[in-house]
């Protein structure tokens, strides 16, 4: 392949990376005008928007192709973020959407709670057990 054929190669992947954030920016009401840009200028890899919107373009893809709304994507990053912390399995974007095993809003409310009783115990024990020197 010579190099006139990589560069339009490079061109098409762009604008084709371009126009499915230009579909989400649609579907999620961004304004990509004033605010919106490629992680390190590199297109086709992270897209951010706002303080808190970082998306892959494979998670764009996902989202343009099955009509995912903004709020399934938030609900999906705060679950990821929950399953974290607490040792769950992490599930991709297609598993969430297609309805994967996850645990209710009120076993992470359980959990949530759990642990911040275990962090006060244990402080209120370091408390305890302290010696002044």
């Amino acid at each position: 392949m010579n190099a006139s054929h990589k560069k339009l190669l490079k061109e098409n992947y762009e604008k084709a990376c371009n126009a499915y954030v230009g579909m989400l920016a649609e579907m999620w009401e961004w304004n990509t005008e004033s605010y919106g840009y490629w992680v390190g200028d590199e297109v086709g890899g992270i897209y951010s928007y706002g303080e808190f919107v970082f998306i892959d373009m494979q998670d764009i893809i996902f989202c343009v192709e099955n009509n995912i709304n903004a709020s399934e994507y938030e609900e999906w990053q705060e679950y990821c973020l929950f399953a974290n912390e607490y040792k769950q399995n992490v599930p991709n974007l297609k598993a969430w959407h297609n309805g994967c095993p996850r645990l209710s809003k009120d076993a992470q409310k359980h959990l949530i709670s759990l642990k911040e009783r275990l962090d006060k115990t244990i402080q209120e024990y370091k408390e305890n057990t302290t010696q002044s020197f």
